[in-house]
């Protein structure tokens, strides 16, 4: 009865895919701190990347409903390379800004209260957390579908 009303109502499958990604990132987050990181729902980048899941998994999931060679798939598959195309050049532009902004941090005192440790983190979007999140995203629209 679930996979019928998931493909029915296509939407909900990378909505439940986000869900399962953040879980799983809050275990993977929690055990390698040795500590509870509740953070770790609301973070889109690590490992596995949330951008590249949701969107993955909503290709396939179009794919599955309306065929592989429909121009739906076509489009919504493009458009899913294109995001997941971003999230990595995302990480270049973002860590250019933090290093500037680290380097300004640390020159004046003013701005040593900003973060606990005195610097910026950066958005860490690798290439490996996108592929792990991609593939996570397509077995999961098989799995739900």
């Amino acid at each position: 009865m679930l996979k019928q009303m998931l493909y029915r109502e296509i939407f909900l499958v990378p909505v439940i895919c986000g869900l399962l990604i953040q879980g799983i990132k809050l275990i993977a987050h929690s055990a390698a701190e040795r500590r509870f990181k509740l953070d770790a729902l609301t973070q889109a980048d690590g490992m596995p990347n949330l951008h590249s899941a949701v969107f993955s998994s909503l290709s396939i999931s179009i794919g599955i409903k309306y065929g592989f060679s429909s121009i739906l798939f076509s489009v919504v598959a493009a458009y899913s390379a294109i995001i997941i195309h971003d999230t990595m050049r995302l990480k270049g532009e973002k860590v250019k800004q933090t290093n500037v902004l680290n380097r300004i941090i640390s020159s004046d005192e003013r701005y040593q209260d900003i973060t606990e440790d005195g610097e910026l983190r950066t958005l860490r979007f690798k290439p490996l957390d996108v592929l792990s999140g991609t593939v996570l995203g397509i077995i999961g629209a098989y799995c739900l579908l």
